[in-house]
């Protein structure tokens, strides 16, 4: 088992698992976050961003290990491709490239349904993006069915973005999972966490996104050593494997 010393590096946590813990939005400077935390969520088009030039020169500033995930804009995650969508992913591609992002993340809003046509829409813009050493993760939001969804994931090699504490979580060597579902109290901060922690065994990979309170106390319980948790499936409940006190963390 190997652990990393210093802050802001991922760690094996198993002999099999690195967990890659971060935010969706940077708070503050890259250097301070990138101490508490090794992956971010970007938004180029959608939100303020440096020009690639300067991306580069993030990319530079946080250590060899740290992961940068591109969300697609939104008029991209929309489907319905025209000049300016096309420019937009352009745009959003550029900063991937230019922080050698390791995740890309298409976010469907709710007025996306599982159309045959929107099917057809998602498969090609599938097709529109890097592969090679990319996982492009898609994360759909409305009236989509897990059996949709999980068809659909399968024939376009995509990875599921769930939330690990309280959703089952597709089968597969990475997880890209978005955590929301931790209640504010240490007992059901403690449940949902080890829940995510049991989804994390056995995969190579896992990216965790955390969108809840207390983020850098999170990020810690998160890459604590995974040894005697065992997977959790849904329904199921395991023996805390951490205690929170009732103070905060402020990121």
């Amino acid at each position: 088992m190997r652990r990393t010393g210093s802050k802001g590096k991922s760690r094996d946590l198993s002999k099999m698992t690195t967990v890659h813990v971060g935010l969706p939005s940077l708070r503050g400077g890259l250097a301070r976050y990138a101490e508490r935390f090794d992956l971010l969520e970007v938004r180029p088009v959608d939100s303020p961003m440096p020009k690639p030039a300067k991306a580069r020169a993030w990319r530079r500033e946080v250590p060899p290990a740290f992961v940068f995930s591109v969300v697609l804009p939104s008029i991209v995650s929309s489907l319905k491709q025209s000049p300016e969508s096309d420019a937009a992913l352009a745009v959003a591609l550029e900063h991937a490239d230019a922080l050698e992002a390791r995740c890309l993340v298409l976010i469907t809003q709710p007025e996306v349904t599982p159309t045959s046509l929107n099917k057809r829409r998602l498969a090609a813009l599938v097709e529109r993006l890097p592969r090679d050493v990319v996982t492009v993760a898609w994360e759909p939001r409305g009236v989509w069915t897990a059996a949709e969804t999980s068809t659909l994931a399968r024939e376009l090699d995509l990875t599921m973005v769930t939330d690990a504490t309280r959703d089952t979580s597709p089968k597969g060597p990475v997880l890209y999972t978005r955590l929301r579902g931790i209640g504010a109290g240490a007992r059901s901060s403690a449940s949902g966490l080890d829940r995510a922690r049991g989804a994390f065994v056995g995969r190579r990979d896992v990216f965790a996104i955390v969108e809840c309170d207390g983020a850098a106390r999170v990020a810690t319980a998160l890459r604590a050593p995974l040894d005697g948790v065992a997977r959790v499936s849904a329904g199921s409940m395991v023996r805390p494997a951490a205690r929170f006190s009732a103070e905060d963390e402020e990121q």
